[in-house]
């Protein structure tokens, strides 16, 4: 998944409507760097190399207006010595709008300064549509980025709100050639009002822990608010409103539709299933997609079943489980841990959270209409099993109230790559993030739209 801290930017076309009064814009240094190794530091003419070479430098942000450039070695900022590039990161998180910033590098071989002050993250803007930014106010006092993107024009629109799937990431202004813009994009210019929001600790958050560091439940109250705020605009039908779930999403628009009813939900790229089982189909059925050995998956599922039981059941954290030598290597090459409570970038706790969820119970309680899609080449989401299954069990309850539909060529992210293993070809060579800036499937736009047309009437 994306990082909030390298997202491009476009250039801004108008100005957006800003009502929330809690939460300030927050800092954008805009740069993507990486780390700066002995032979480049030599080639370079840099002493040591402690310090991140800068890989790209996004408009409109204060990088640009250092007038930063691509190779250039940053070895401090703020007097703060640069020893990394993750060190970068962490220090422009740090920054307010407006302080001042001095950062040492080196350019050509040659040692220098610049200075200035740090820019906010610029609005999204877009003028063929009102960008309005808001904020949704969650437990402890805490407030999430909320931005709600409607036609032109007065009236009272149908409504989707887009949820998002499982990694830390922010959904604020992202380029115009994403896809999850595109398909927002698409629906507004199709007449719906379409409201996303940001995950607690995310982009311009308040009052709340780190993405990273909250549970599951946490993630789901605050969705849950945010589909009441969503609901208090005055320019939304709130009979029409629909939920679309992307990945993990589709586990959590059914549990905040159980309490607070809408008129359909859309998932796309789910599991359909307690996330346990999903986990297990994770290292034995993804990973021969991949080109993994089934010898190999056979002896790694050995390490794998039990210690998911552990993890999943038993409640042991990351640290615990390490303690077996054979656990420690499995987590550490095959999810991600850091040896800090970290699984796939999330707190462990996340992921023990969602082995509690109701998933069926949520469906039976939801009650809504329901769109179930797998695309044809989305390897996450492994096979077309967990849609079917999500569609089975709304009929189940509702006879004729959900379909599935397969979504020919399209992987997780909505482009059309054609097949899983094209997909993971062009991941493999490092050419996907170009292939899918230009190859969304709007037919998924139009797919959408005439299922929801269809749902208005009733």
């Amino acid at each position: 998944m994306r990082n909030p801290i390298f997202l491009l930017l476009t250039v801004l076309l108008c100005t957006p409507v800003v009502t929330a009064q809690n939460l300030k814009r927050r800092p954008f240094l805009g740069v993507q760097v990486a780390p700066l190794t002995d032979s480049v530091a030599a080639a370079k003419n840099v002493p040591s190399a402690k310090g991140a070479i800068v890989m790209a430098v996004i408009p409109n942000s204060t990088a640009a207006s250092l007038k930063l450039q691509p190779q250039d070695v940053l070895v401090s900022i703020n007097g703060k010595e640069v020893t990394n590039a993750q060190e970068v990161v962490a220090t422009a998180k740090a920054f307010t709008a407006d302080e001042k910033v001095s950062i040492n590098l080196y350019r050509n071989g040659k040692r220098m300064q610049v200075k200035g002050k740090v820019k906010p993250m610029p609005y999204e803007t877009d003028p063929k549509a009102d960008v309005i930014y808001d904020e949704v106010a969650l437990e402890n006092n805490g407030y999430a980025r909320a931005i709600m993107k409607k036609p032109k024009g007065k009236g009272r629109f149908p409504a989707v709100f887009f949820i998002q799937g499982f990694s830390c990431y922010s959904l604020d202004n992202m380029p115009e050639h994403d896809t999850q813009r595109r398909l927002i994009d698409g629906l507004v210019a199709k007449g719906y009002a379409v409201f996303r929001m940001e995950k607690p600790g995310m982009g311009d958050a308040k009052g709340t822990k780190p993405c990273a560091e909250i549970g599951y439940n946490e993630e789901l109250a605050a969705f849950a608010a945010g589909l009441k705020k969503l609901k208090t605009y005055d320019f939304v039908d709130k009979d029409n409103v629909f939920l679309f779930g992307h990945s993990l999403g589709a586990t959590t628009a059914p549990l905040i539709a159980m309490e607070n009813k809408v008129k359909g939900i859309i998932t796309y790229g789910s599991t359909g299933k307690p996330w346990l089982e999903y986990m297990i189909e994770l290292g034995r059925e993804q990973r021969p997609i991949a080109g993994i050995d089934y010898v190999q998956v056979d002896e790694d599922m050995k390490t794998s079943l039990p210690m998911l039981y552990e993890l999943m059941v038993l409640k042991k954290t990351p640290q615990q489980l390490a303690e077996n030598p054979k656990y420690k290597a499995y987590l550490e090459q095959n999810y991600e841990y850091d040896g800090k409570g970290h699984l796939f970038g999330r707190h462990y706790t996340y992921l023990q959270e969602l082995h509690d969820v109701p998933v069926n119970r949520a469906w039976k309680e939801a009650n809504a209409y329901t769109l179930s899609l797998f695309g044809e080449a989305d390897v996450q989401a492994i096979d077309e099993d967990g849609a079917k299954i999500i569609a089975d069990v709304v009929n189940s309850y509702y006879p004729g109230k959900a379909e599935y539909k397969l979504v020919p060529r399209t992987d997780h992210t909505f482009a059309e790559s054609g097949t899983q293993k094209e997909y993971l070809r062009m991941q493999n060579e490092g050419t996907y993030d170009a292939f899918a800036a230009t190859h969304f499937n709007q037919k998924l736009v139009d797919m959408l739209d005439e299922w929801m047309k269809d749902k208005l009437k009733r």
